[in-house]
């Protein structure tokens, strides 16, 4: 979802020692549902599973007047149920409810209507709710539940809902539980013959009936979580089209409602082109859109961003970034869900980063580059922000949808995933594979972080700790330099100093990318990060280093309070060790010169792969390289008590 005002829309298309420990087991964790209940409530809450939902709804263009009747297939759990529980704003007046067609009696007060069954639903039954009810819609803020509103361009006024998080109950009851998706839909839509109505799935017919009405019959046959479920409503025109993906056997339809005007389409027409090539993008790099069978498409409202429903997105715009992010979310919030509020960095995080994903796919890398420092330049403005929202917080749809956080941080998070998988097709083939086991499913932080530790074997609980359940970012500090001796120049020793921006979380592990220029030529290397401060040295076989590059591609979140060639080098008492043959094929001896207390030795891979580790106080030490070692640039970390270098050490067996 994206919610923004105007003046926003303009910018953005002009434009401690110890690290804290974050992991989830250490959190608690709110429920999935809309809000906090009192006891008995969410007891009811529980009690039964949402199967079925057939909408028939009368809505007008001008104004919240509606009239509908809803009716539920629902499945008792383990209990039997003498009530019946669903949210609902208590701003209507009920005709009629029905529990398997039999009346019933009711109370309807406070955002709550229970239903009172004349006998007992037995256990593990299926069971049927009839709801007829009638009134004015209040909206739940701006922007939300559902709201009539004008658009002065195109002299247009549209009806619409947008339910996300808490407020499908503000025109319909409803039960609000993120992990309790309806297996089908049907949306009926009533409205006069000079209008139409836009919905998910199919629309499988338009039924003329009497009084000059028409009613749009939208059925959805995929899974859909309640606060998709939605309608448009206004004297639209229609502009589709069919689009090929490769992988499916037939062609897409994109159906877009936007205003009657014929100016609108000859506004947007360049823009709504480009969603034919934008489906074929995710369809690559996430997996085939997940909802092929039905179509994809546009409805076009009065608001200041955009809102995900699944098959037709409600947008108030068409310019790309917007309809690419709101699209990503039809793999990224629809097809998967965020499990609870606390991670919607599922839904959100993923919907920006499909922003970037076009922009490299559609667009150029520069464009993407830019964006990906928006982001980061986003996400530091909330140095004591964590990606995941804290508990406390966890109804408060201010947090929720943070923008610096769980947008941009979030999509950055992303981005340094990415730069760790070290090997895009298998960053994009784990895309794919959460696509493939959590569809029509939810989907927590730890989750993704799980899958991407199996497919790549690098451990991601760092990543995870400091920056999705961590606080802010790091800041560092960072000198280079390289002495010559005899007309020979040493290694190049860079010098690392970090805080973080909150106290909370001061220390940050992921490895750093530099790049390296000599002769011409650069080489990029990736230096393991363990402490606040670091020194590494780099062995160049005595050539001379022109320039020195920290992170050129922007793959970390983090701000750089200085970087600089240092005019007087600190004493590097790296001539205790020496490390040898380098290149290495058969072993690597460590050797040392003076006495020391025990020493740790590892080797780690460019990927940041711990490939040993051992502790020793006899020198020198020998560890031999058999065939699990393979040819490449390895990092040797040597650290004692006072002391710690690294030192780039290639293997090349013969």
């Amino acid at each position: 979802m994206r919610i923004i005002t105007l003046l926003m829309c303009l910018f953005l298309v002009g434009s401690n020692i110890f690290p804290q420990s974050c992991e989830e087991s250490k959190h608690q964790h709110s429920t999935a549902f809309s809000r906090p209940f009192a006891p008995k409530y969410l007891a009811l809450h529980n009690n039964y599973d949402q199967k079925f939902i057939h909408i028939n709804i009368e809505a007008n263009d001008s104004n919240r007047f509606i009239t509908n009747t809803v009716h539920y297939t629902l499945k008792a759990k383990a209990s039997s149920i003498e009530q019946v529980y669903f949210e609902f704003s208590p701003t209507f007046t009920i005709d009629s409810v029905s529990i398997n067609q039999q009346p019933c009696t009711y109370y309807y007060s406070a955002d709550t209507l229970i239903l009172y069954p004349s006998t007992p639903i037995a256990s593990y039954s299926l069971f049927e709710v009839s709801i007829s009810y009638r009134g004015d819609a209040t909206s739940g803020g701006e922007y939300r539940g559902l709201t009539n509103t004008y658009s002065s361009d195109y002299n247009q006024h549209i009806t619409w809902t947008l339910s996300e998080s808490f407020h499908l109950k503000d025109w319909l009851p409803c039960k609000q539980d993120l992990g309790d998706r309806l297996d089908s839909a049907w949306i009926f839509i009533t409205v006069d013959s000079t209008c139409k109505a836009g919905s998910e799935g199919r629309l499988t017919a338009i039924t003329p009936l009497p009084n000059g009405k028409m009613r749009y019959e939208w059925k959805e046959h995929h899974p859909i979580v309640y606060y998709l479920l939605s309608i448009a409503v206004g004297k639209f025109a229609e502009y589709s089209f069919y689009v090929h993906i490769p992988g499916l056997s037939d062609s897409l339809l994109v159906m877009n409602y936007i205003y009657k005007d014929p100016q609108c389409l000859i506004d947007n027409k360049t823009d709504i082109d480009r969603t034919g090539d934008f489906l074929r993008i995710y369809s690559d790099k996430f997996g085939l859109y997940p909802f092929a069978d039905e179509k994809y498409g546009h409805c076009q409202v009065p608001l200041g961003g955009g809102m995900e429903h699944q098959t037709m997105t409600t947008l108030g715009f068409f310019v790309h970034w917007l309809v690419a992010h709101e699209m990503a979310h039809m793999w990224f919030g629809d097809h998967i869900t965020c499990a609870n509020w606390q991670d919607i960095w599922i839904n959100e995080g993923f919907a920006s980063y499909g922003e970037y994903i076009i922009l490299q796919n559609y667009f150029d890398q520069a464009t993407a580059d830019v964006t990906m420092r928006h982001f980061q330049f986003r996400a530091r403005k909330e140095p004591e922000g964590s990606i995941y929202v804290p508990f406390e917080v966890a109804w408060d749809e201010n947090r929720i949808f943070n923008g610096n956080l769980s947008y941009k941080k979030g999509a950055a998070l992303i981005h340094m995933i990415r730069y760790l998988c070290n090997n895009d097709s298998v960053f994009f083939y784990g895309l794919k594979q959460l696509q493939n086991i959590y569809g029509d499913s939810v989907l927590t932080g730890a989750d993704v972080r799980d899958l991407y530790e199996q497919i790549t074997g690098i451990d991601f609980h760092p990543l995870f700790d400091q920056y999705y359940y961590g606080k802010g970012f790091p800041i560092y500090n960072i000198r280079w330099w390289q002495n010559s001796t005899q007309n020979l120049w040493n290694d190049l020793i860079i010098h690392i100093e970090q805080r973080g921006s909150s106290q909370d979380n001061n220390l940050f592990t992921i490895p750093l990318p530099f790049r390296i220029y000599h002769q011409g030529n650069y080489e990029d290397v990736r230096l393991p990060i363990s402490q606040n401060i670091e020194i590494h040295s780099i062995a160049t076989q005595g050539q001379k280093i022109d320039s020195v590059q920290f992170d050129p591609q922007n793959w970390i979140l983090d701000s750089l309070e200085s970087f600089s060639i240092a005019i007087e080098p600190l004493a590097v008492e790296n001539e205790y060790f020496t490390a040898y043959p380098n290149p290495a094929s058969n072993f690597i001896m460590i050797d040392c010169n003076k006495p020391m207390l025990q020493t740790k030795i590892e080797l780690y891979s460019m990927d940041n792969k711990k490939i040993f580790e051992t502790k020793t106080q006899e020198f020198p030490f020998i560890h031999p390289l058999n065939s699990s070692f393979s040819n490449g640039v390895y990092f040797l970390k040597i650290k004692t008590l006072n002391r710690f270098i690294t030192q780039k050490i290639v293997i090349k067996k013969q």
